[in-house]
């Protein structure tokens, strides 16, 4: 008798710790109307980046910033899995 009613915790609490924290996650929103922070997203990519000095890479951000490099930001979508131009 014991072991049955043990069993039926032991069910219980494996039913209670499914529904907590097995539950699917909530689907992403698709209706985003965020915007890229192109400071951000110039100056991260950098990262991966080598230039001959810090003047080089300060004249890169600021032509980026301008939107003289468009493959940065191509880049960082790819690597985002941005598929399309909403975040622009």
């Amino acid at each position: 008798m014991k072991t049955i009613l043990w069993l039926g915790g032991l069910f219980i609490v494996a039913g209670i710790g499914y529904y907590l924290f097995m539950q699917p996650a909530a689907p992403a929103d698709t209706t985003s109307d965020a915007k890229i922070d192109i400071n951000a997203v110039c100056d991260g990519a950098l990262a991966y980046m080598t230039f001959e000095n810090g003047a080089a890479a300060e004249a890169w951000v600021a032509e980026c910033k301008r939107g003289e490099h468009p493959e940065a930001i191509e880049q960082w979508k790819v690597q985002m899995g941005i598929t399309d131009d909403r975040a622009i």
